[in-house]
């Protein structure tokens, strides 16, 4: 028994020393910075954060988290520390912390999803830091070229089975959970050169399976960020099952798209993302888990900004004309890439829908060693943060794009038209910035103003079918809790 006490006062006394030693040099760096402590926010502990945890899990159920952190912004400040489960965490929403997170300061911090997400993207770019992230951006950039942004002749064909799908009477349906499985059908084909239809399959079906495990997906990785360090020690079984049916889905794609460029011997050029990364890369693993980085990038987060922005239309009529007028001009054909650019109030509704109901809300870094933030220390806010290595670091895109100081007083309004002198810089971070910024953005803009466009050639109008407000329901990406149940009234003659 004695050594077993000693054993144990041994590693304590180890770990006091560790902390003491850490925390006198982070001191010293500190001084040396000029930094001084940001706001706090008030707990009756700071060592552990259990009531804090328990407060935030329950306003998370509540679908309340970015509201509860935009009044803590205007309570505290753009910057405020706490501490959840033993971790210190800081909070902000001013854009030169933003510059110094995702840019200047780019390499002082990691994104720590592998946690999160290992299970379903093993080593992949979404995954990744440092040089293993370096090395899969270097192998996937080359492949998403500027010809398949500009080919939109297979979206046509996903567009029409999404009329397929709305009533023809104008009876009420939800277009949330129909984007979602438009925006994968595109992607499957963007991607893989692969033509499915998760919008017309029966329940019950392989495909079926596939999307149901999808969508479980971000619910899964919300549950295991929940968990904080108590994660390592948890069985995901549940996840496991997702990933195994999403796995094989991807694997027998990639294997039978391997076995035709290794039988064309380059005779063929490459027709897909697939086929050019199958090229450069014998490693279908690693091919898997950046297919699937890129489908779960490229369904969840154009899916829930249609959403969003069709939940708006549906409340708006007055929006909604001036959209038909600007898209009437292409006189009922199908947009080109050029036309889509020329859509000037359409880019503008896709901006200030991003704006507000932005598809990640919140950003997260890690530090990964002791460093700092440019501002939010002191009473003024302007000096320095100390940022001790294994702090996380989170940026609320849903608060930082509602600054009043920056879109006026009518920030929390859907106004377009604040976007014809808007110049928003890092302010406006829809898609990330800096380094890691996302590769798929451009194309994201082109195929929600397509899918937009058409719907507006081919509907008279857009009817709201529930008085329930928009609340947040917040995993992987940002969507409404309710749906986004509407009316959808046809034009005469222009939906068999």
């Amino acid at each position: 028994m004695y050594f077993y006490i000693l054993s144990l006062s041994s590693i304590l006394a180890y770990w006091i020393i560790k902390a003491a030693v850490s925390s006198n040099k982070d001191r010293v760096y500190a001084r040396r910075k000029a930094c001084q402590p940001c706001a706090c926010l008030p707990q009756t502990e700071r060592v552990i954060g259990y009531s804090l945890f328990k407060q935030d899990a329950t306003i998370a159920r509540q679908g309340r988290s970015l509201q509860t952190a935009q009044d803590r912004f205007r309570l505290f400040g753009d910057t405020f520390s706490g501490v959840i489960l033993g971790q210190l965490f800081i909070s902000t929403i001013d854009p030169e912390n933003a510059k110094a997170l995702l840019s200047s300061q780019f390499a002082d911090f990691d994104s720590g999803k592998k946690a999160l997400f290992g299970p379903f993207l093993g080593d992949s770019m979404l995954t990744t830091d440092e040089a293993l992230w370096k090395h899969s951006r270097s192998l996937v950039r080359p492949h998403l070229g500027r010809t398949q942004v500009e080919d939109l002749s297979n979206l046509e064909g996903c567009v029409q089975n999404f009329f397929a799908c709305l009533p023809k009477d104008g009876s009420t349906v939800d277009v949330q959970h129909l984007f979602f499985r438009l925006t994968f059908d595109n992607v499957i084909q963007l991607l893989l050169n692969e033509t499915i239809s998760t919008l017309s399959c029966q329940p019950g079906s392989n495909l079926h399976m596939v999307m149901k495990a999808f969508d479980s997906i971000g619910d899964l990785v919300n549950r295991r960020a929940t968990l904080g360090p108590l994660l390592r020690f948890y069985c995901d079984t549940a996840m496991n099952d997702a990933c195994k049916i999403l796995h094989d889905f991807v694997d027998r794609i990639i294997e039978k798209a391997y076995r035709k460029r290794k039988e064309a011997r380059g005779s063929t050029p490459p027709v897909s993302f697939l086929d050019s990364m199958l090229d450069s890369t014998d490693d279908l693993e690693k091919v898997r888990y950046e297919v699937l980085g890129l489908l779960l990038a490229g369904r969840d987060t154009t899916a829930g900004t249609l959403s969003s922005l069709f939940y708006v239309l549906a409340r708006r009529p007055d929006v909604w004309t001036k959209l038909q007028t600007e898209v009437n001009r292409l006189g009922g054909r199908s947009p080109t890439y050029s036309d889509i650019k020329g859509l000037k109030y359409l880019r503008q509704l896709i901006d200030e829908t991003l704006r507000l109901y932005p598809p990640v809300p919140v950003l997260f870094r890690a530090a990964n060693q002791t460093t700092t933030l440019p501002r939010g220390g002191g009473v003024d806010g302007k000096s320095p943060v100390l940022v001790p290595k294994g702090t996380v670091i989170s940026c609320s895109t849903f608060s930082l794009q509602r600054r009043q100081d920056v879109y006026g007083p009518d920030a929390e309004e859907f106004r377009p038209e604040r976007w014809d002198h808007l110049t928003a810089h890092w302010n406006f971070l829809p898609f990330s910035a800096g380094p890691k910024v996302c590769l798929g953005q451009t194309y994201a803009y082109v195929q929600m103003a397509y899918i937009v466009s058409r719907v507006a050639q081919h509907y008279e109008g857009i009817e709201k079918r529930s008085d329930e407000p928009w609340t947040e329901k917040w995993s992987i990406t940002l969507m409404n809790a309710s749906g986004t149940k509407v009316g959808m009234i046809p034009k005469k003659g222009t939906v068999n």
